[in-house]
């Protein structure tokens, strides 16, 4: 059922994804196959790979790119060569050949040698991308020639290869035009260079292993200095860049967010922070480090239009999913690897637009669309595709950054490394307590994760584009100023939004904020969120209100904090006025895990009457407490209170009730009995002011 016409010249191409046939008619492809191309039809390739030329079949144009090359000869005799730089070329065939004995070293049990090949394969596929993106300096460009030519020379001598003999600029001697004498003397010197190398190399392991030894037996917290120098990406609007470390065994999160806000002109909105963005991840434990994987993680929001260049017609300021970078610091994390002065790149991994993809869905088939990332897909469930695939096609694009391990916690750190961390170093704290809590640790922050939702799209013909917005109040319906996070290296703001699904039914944001409020006022505080609608036509947007929200006390009548974990928010609708009024919200159950206690206290099913009615949408929240001042378990003390103070009307009870509060009584007269006289012998010529804040701060930390 397939209508193909005619492509009177031959294409010569290559296939940059994995497209595994679904049906006779179909070729399957790897990455890195050359194919020919017999015939196409909007969007389908017919054609034929190199390795395979008797098998012909159809494959989707979206998984070719287009390379130029030469074909000499023809029928059984063809040749093809790629237009490549003669670097690249050797890139490929030396990665081609180390693939053979990979496998075999994997087969044959050979670890060591096995994982040490594996990272030279993948500096040299770092380096082939940079060389290829054609973005290099001339100088970089050089540089780097020198450091391919040394790693293919290095892993061909540890694997037992042929050595290539090259002259000063690294490029392959050709032997019809070199004399025996040039070729036997460029031997020795590359010989003997190498050698040299192999033994450094050993050098610089057995060091670093000591090093790595000593520290983690005598160190029991780290900081990870990571310096952003650059990224390169051509978005065109204003983006946001959230990095954190993340671990991809235990799907979750390490650290909190370090934010890097970069301008539509590819600076950053900080211009005298360019090639300097350094930030200090925090808190770090021996357990946090040896974990089997540690990736360093980063997402980019696109703050702008609905959809990419869009008229001025069109609503601004909405934040897009756009892309992810991840890089596997493993061996950084264990200590196997250090040079702060070595710029990693980190590859970047942009997202297909939804529309794009439903065009492609319509030319192409059903298939596409499960085998291509979309804006649609959590950015988390795109970073951990890309850390189980490690296929990426970023064409150059991507970010540049210095690493280090530094033994001691963010005082140690300022003491020993001045140079590494100054006023203008964000301290990205990690979300979770150090191994050891050292005295005059003190913090205070709620973590708050958007997890995911459903919404019912109500009259409207196709799902919601859901925007979430998060804020802090207090029982009288103020905001907190500035509590909350988004990121470290940025001061709080008052009001979060959240990235923008294109419609989506059941949007998975998994969004992180720190919350951070005074400790005092954590009691008379609350979360409240509202769900809106965006439209890309500005002047519908502008007519749209929230149609939903939802709430939760940070504190519940116990005195204990919200616990850990998920919550799932009851959703009210939203009313002009009662909705607004924290003071009739909150009369309200704010979750449903609220509801249930209510049911087993009283024994009867909730039925709401509320003045606010629900809706049919939910909404998860996670939330996670690092505060050395709040509790999320009550004690036995506290129970035994107010069971007292809620019984206080029966005769035996109320009895040892009134005794106890005598016993405070005197206690506290004796207190400040005691202080005043000591005061009015020791600070006879002090104002009573000053006696009366004293007794103020010891009654304070009497009742903490």
């Amino acid at each position: 059922g397939y209508c193909l016409s005619f492509l009177p010249r031959l294409s010569i191409l290559s296939a940059i994804y994995n497209y595994d046939s679904r049906g006779e008619q179909e070729l399957s492809l790897q990455v890195g196959d050359t194919v020919h191309i017999l015939e196409t039809f909007e969007g389908w390739y017919r054609g034929y790979t190199l390795r395979d030329k008797s098998r012909k079949g159809i494959f989707p144009a979206s998984y070719i790119h287009l390379k130029e090359a030469k074909v000499e000869g023809t029928g059984q005799q063809e040749i093809v060569i790629p237009g490549d730089l003669p670097l690249v070329l050797e890139l490929g065939a030396t990665l081609r050949e180390w693939a053979q004995i990979w496998y075999k070293l994997y087969v044959n049990n050979k670890t060591t040698l096995f994982r040490g090949v594996q990272q030279m394969a993948y500096s040299l596929i770092e380096y082939r991308s940079q060389i290829v993106s054609g973005t290099l300096p001339k100088d970089d460009l050089v540089e780097l020639r020198k450091k391919v030519t040394a790693k293919i020379d290095y892993g061909n001598r540890i694997l037992g290869l042929d050595l290539v003999v090259r002259d000063d600029a690294g490029n392959t001697l050709d032997p019809d035009c070199t004399s025996t004498v040039s070729l036997f003397r460029a031997f020795e010197t590359a010989s003997r260079s190498i050698d040299d190398r192999i033994q450094e190399e050993k050098t610089r392991l057995q060091n670093l292993e000591m090093r790595r030894q000593s520290l983690f037996s005598t160190v029991h917290t780290y900081s990870l200095f990571v310096n952003l120098k650059n990224f390169v990406c051509n978005i065109g609007e204003d983006a946001e860049l959230l990095m954190s470390l993340y671990d991809p065994d235990q799907s979750e999160f390490i650290s909190e967010n370090f934010l890097v806000r970069w301008d539509s002109m590819g600076m950053p909105k900080e211009i005298e922070k360019l090639n300097n963005l350094p930030a200090l991840f925090t808190d770090l434990s021996s357990s946090d480090l040896i974990r089997p994987r540690l990736f360093l993680v980063c997402q980019i929001i696109r703050v702008g239009s609905m959809e990419l260049k869009e008229g001025k017609k069109h609503t601004g300021g909405l934040r897009r999913p756009f892309g992810v970078a991840v890089m596997d610091i493993t061996d950084i994390a264990h200590g196997k690897a250090d040079d702060e002065e070595k710029q990693h790149f980190i590859p970047f991994q942009q997202i297909a637009m939804e529309t794009y993809i439903r065009q492609r869905q319509l030319i192409i088939s059903p298939l596409l669309p499960s085998r291509v990332i979309g804006e649609n897909e959590p950015l988390t469930a795109v970073f951990n595709k890309v850390i189980n695939t490690r296929e990426v096609n970023h064409k150059g694009q991507g970010l540049f950054v210095t690493l280090k391990l530094l033994p001691g916690d963010l005082s140690q750190v300022r003491k020993d490394y001045p140079h590494f961390v100054d006023r203008t170093t964000a301290i990205v704290r990690k979300m979770g307590f150090p191994e050891i809590i050292l005295p005059g640790y003190v913090r205070n922050d709620i973590y708050v994760t958007l997890l995911q939702g459903e919404f019912d799209r109500g009259k409207k013909t196709s799902p919601k584009n859901v925007e979430v917005m998060l804020s802090v109040l207090d029982n009288d319906g103020n905001l907190m100023e500035k509590a909350i996070f988004p990121g470290a290296g940025y001061d709080g703001i008052t009001e979060y939004k959240s990235v923008i699904y294109y419609q989506v039914k059941q949007p998975s944001w998994n969004e992180t904020v720190k919350v951070t409020i005074p400790i005092e006022d954590v009691g008379r505080c609350h979360l409240r969120v509202m769900f809106r609608h965006r439209s890309s036509q500005d002047s519908r947007d502008k007519s749209e209100k929230p149609f939903g929200m939802a709430f939760v006390r940070l504190m519940k009548g116990d005195g204990t904090t919200l616990r850990d974990g998920r919550h799932d928010l009851i959703v009210y609708k939203v009313d002009a006025k009662k909705s607004e009024d924290a003071k009739t919200y909150l009369t309200l159950p704010g979750s449903w895990a609220e509801v249930e206690e209510k049911e087993r206290q009283t024994g009867k099913n909730y039925n709401h009457s509320g003045v606010i009615p629900l809706t049919k949408d939910s909404f998860q929240i996670g939330t996670l407490t690092c505060s050395t001042k709040l509790t999320q378990n009550g004690t036995v003390l506290t129970k035994v209170l107010n069971y007292y103070v809620g019984h206080a009307d029966e005769p035996v009870l109320t009895e040892r009730l009134y005794s106890a509060l005598k016993a405070l009584k005197y206690l506290f007269r004796f207190i400040v009995q005691s202080r005043v006289l000591y005061l009015r012998y020791h600070s006879r010529d002090l104002p009573s002011s000053y006696i009366r804040i004293h007794l103020r701060d010891n009654i304070s930390l009497f009742t903490k």
